[in-house]
C-alpha cells in the first residue's frame, strides 16, 4: 500500500497547482473567509484530495511544501506554526487516502475507485483535515473557537473537495468520450 517513491516532477507541479488554487480561492472566494484558514466554500481541499489520491506521497509532499510557504509567508509569524500547519495539509489527504485503500478496497491504480469509494473519500478526508488543523490551531491558540471553526471548515472542504472532484470526473468523462 506504500511506495516510497517520490518524483521531483510531480512534488513540484502539486506544489505550483496547490499554490495556484490556494491563490485563485483567495481572490475569487474571499468572502466566504469565515476566520483565519476557515471558509464556507474551500477549493484547494478539494485539490488536496485529488492530487494525493493520484499522486500519492508525492502529492502530498507537494502539498506541504507549497502550504508550508503559504503559511509562513502569508499567514503565521510563527514559522513552527506555519510549517506544522502545511505539513498538516499535506498529511490529512494522504491518510484519507490510506483508509480507502486500506479499509475500501481501493487500488493504488485507483482502478476500483468507484462512485461510492469517492464519495466516502471526501467524506473522509472533510473530517480528518478539519480536526487536525482545528487541534493544531487550538494547541497553538487555546483561545481558538475550536467547534465553531471545526464546524464551518468541514462544510468549506466538503463542498470545496465535492466541486473539484466532481469537476475532475466531468472532465475525464468528457475527455474519455471525445476520445
Amino acid at each position: 500500500m506504500f511506495t516510497a517513491f517520490f518524483s521531483p516532477a510531480i512534488i513540484l507541479i502539486s506544489a505550483f497547482l496547490y499554490a495556484l488554487s490556494f491563490g485563485l480561492n483567495s481572490l475569487f472566494l474571499e468572502s466566504f473567509t469565515y476566520s483565519l484558514g476557515v471558509a464556507w466554500i474551500f477549493l484547494p481541499a478539494g485539490l488536496r484530495l485529488l492530487l494525493t489520491l493520484l499522486f500519492a506521497q508525492s502529492g502530498a509532499v507537494g502539498i506541504a511544501l507549497a502550504s508550508s510557504i503559504i503559511a509562513v509567508t502569508f499567514y503565521f509569524n510563527d514559522v513552527i506554526l506555519g510549517i506544522a500547519a502545511g505539513i498538516t495539509s499535506g498529511l490529512a489527504p494522504f491518510i484519507a487516502r490510506y483508509l480507502a485503500l486500506k479499509d475500501m478496497g481501493l487500488t493504488e491504480n485507483l482502478a476500483t475507485l468507484d462512485g461510492s469509494k469517492l464519495l466516502n473519500c471526501i467524506f473522509i478526508y472533510s473530517l480528518i483535515s478539519p480536526i487536525l488543523h482545528q487541534t493544531l490551531f487550538t494547541i497553538a491558540d487555546p483561545k481558538n473557537n475550536f467547534f465553531d471553526n471545526l464546524g464551518v471548515m468541514i462544510i468549506g472542504d466538503l463542498i470545496g473537495s465535492m466541486i473539484v472532484i466532481y469537476c475532475a470526473k466531468a472532465v475525464i468523462y468528457f475527455v474519455k468520450k471525445a476520445k
